[in-house]
């Protein structure tokens, strides 16, 4: 008896699925917001890539994710900085909820600067916690007040330099056409 019953939780397991999270949005360019097409987007579940793939036409992403697990969703493209984001979706679920809960997030990527350590942004830009019984998303609010002042610190020294940047591309035009 105590086989039959195994075998059939075993079986019926995969109906009794609880609510998830689908976590979509779009990956777009700093300064303008255009979407970034191409950009490859990797998922990690506790610590180990589940998948990856690239946005399409307009920059779109989406990944479902299980629940009692740790997620670090990282965002990459050839010449631009990686900035990532985490999601924990451990916690109790309701037996038979099928939800699906929504929630999006847009990534903005900038470019490389040489010459400055980005390596700040490896770190996730943000901690979601998703309760599973509930349905509720929340942000770790403390998290994001520990990593601002240095995220702030490093948007500034990067819009320095692309100013900088242009002022030397201006001046250099300006000599070419002798203006």
């Amino acid at each position: 008896m105590r086989t039959v019953l195994l075998i059939a939780s075993l079986l019926l397991a995969p109906l009794m699925q609880a609510a998830h999270l689908r976590v979509h949005g779009l990956v777009t360019d700093h300064n303008d917001h255009t979407p970034l097409e191409q950009a490859l987007v990797r998922v990690y579940k506790d610590g180990v890539k589940q998948a990856a793939f690239t946005t399409g036409a307009g920059g779109r992403y989406h990944v479902e994710l299980d629940n009692n697990a740790h997620y670090v969703i990282r965002f990459s493209m050839p010449g631009r900085v990686t900035k990532c984001f985490a999601v924990d979706t451990h916690g109790p679920a309701w037996e038979g909820d099928k939800a699906v809960k929504d929630l999006e997030v847009e990534m903005t990527l900038f470019e490389q600067q040489d010459g400055l350590d980005l390596s700040f942004f490896d770190l996730p830009m943000g901690i979601a916690r998703f309760t599973p019984m509930t349905g509720m998303v929340s942000w770790n609010a403390d998290y994001e007040q520990r990593v601002r002042p240095e995220v702030d610190r490093l948007m500034a020294e990067v819009a320095l330099r692309r100013e900088q940047r242009a002022l030397l591309q201006h001046n250099a035009l300006a000599s070419a056409t002798g203006r």
